[in-house]
């Protein structure tokens, strides 16, 4: 890829994060839109049985756009990517050509050493007669294309010439990233302890105040006034279970709130910073970009993983609605 075909590439991506007070109408959505489109949890079981259907595939709209637009989102950074990886094959690419003249300039074959064993051995043992004078200027002389060369970039130099807000979003990006583990750690804690809690909700014994029939709703022998009563007894214990359920919903009710308001500053950050340097797109600094874009899969991880969490809690907390008196009369069964 030649170096103008590389910057309008890498204007084109950045003129794709350019956000001006509205976002573009084919742009995606930034951190900050993501996040705040991350719904509470719902306040019952009830509520939860419409948000996945009875396999526990999720149904809800607006979750269900949030992730395809994480996924958009995601898709878009990864062009970005591509981009740097294109710019770095290239400039290796030019590396190798200068490394080459140099080494032909000081009577060196590149190719026939990599071949002939007998070769390499040869210029080895020529290199080790030499002086230190006769081996700086032989470095002197080899490394010359490559200094001359205007398409060689300085990376450090690069460092240093990108924008203030270019450098102060890597720098942010690279804290940030350096904290993912700890941040990582700590909310799988609490949602650990969660689920625990809600666990041992679901164990609580129901005070159903209708005797359970003492032969099972699936043996052949359970006639008429079994199944009666059978049916009189799981509509006594089905309002307690969803009620349970209920329970342990808010539990993880309460997770999602704490761990949302956790990542809510850093993530605000995170837009401020990955908007203002075009989420790394116009960046000469090949290290800057890796940072940036660091940031932006930290940050939208963060994302991903309270969509993952309020998923997994409607899940459960939908089963016993969903099926109905069947998880009491026949608790083995498939719900259909």
């Amino acid at each position: 890829m030649s170096r103008t075909l590389r910057l309008a590439s890498v204007a084109a991506l950045a003129a794709l994060f350019v956000t001006t007070g509205a976002q573009a109408a084919d742009a995606p959505p930034s951190i900050a839109a993501l996040f705040q489109r991350v719904p509470d949890l719902p306040a019952n079981a009830e509520e939860a049985a419409t948000w996945v259907d009875k396999t526990g595939r999720l149904v809800h709209p607006g979750l269900l756009a949030l992730k395809a637009d994480i996924a958009a989102h995601q898709r878009a950074m990864e062009q970005v990517q591509l981009v740097t990886a294109h710019d770095h094959q290239a400039q290796g690419a030019v590396v190798t050509e200068n490394l080459q003249k140099g080494l032909a300039d000081v009577g060196i074959d590149m190719a026939r050493m990599q071949r002939d064993p007998a070769y390499a051995k040869e210029v080895q043992d020529r290199m080790r007669q030499m002086s230190p004078q006769e081996l700086m200027a032989m470095s002197q002389k080899m490394n010359a294309p490559l200094n001359a060369d205007p398409r060689v970039r300085n990376q450090a130099q690069a460092m240093v010439v990108d924008t203030p807000v270019v450098r102060a979003a890597a720098e942010a990006g690279r804290a940030y990233t350096d904290g993912q583990l700890a941040r990582l750690q700590s909310h799988q804690k609490w949602w650990r302890e969660a689920d625990e809690a809600a666990a041992k909700l679901r164990e609580k014994p129901l005070q159903v105040g209708v005797a359970k029939p003492r032969m099972e709703w699936e043996n052949i022998g359970c006639d008429a006034g079994c199944r009666a009563a059978w049916d009189a007894y799981a509509s006594a214990a089905l309002p307690l279970m969803i009620a349970r359920d209920t329970e342990a919903l808010r539990v993880h009710r309460a997770t999602l709130q704490r761990h949302r308001a956790s990542v809510a500053e850093g993530l605000k950050t995170a837009d401020r910073h990955l908007v203002a340097a075009q989420y790394g797109a116009t960046s000469r600094s090949q290290a800057h970009r890796a940072w940036i874009a660091g940031y932006d899969a930290a940050a939208l991880g963060e994302i991903s993983f309270l969509v993952d969490r309020i998923t997994d809690s409607v899940k459960s907390a939908a089963v016993v609605t969903h099926c109905g008196k069947q998880v009491v009369l026949a608790p083995g069964a498939v719900c259909r």
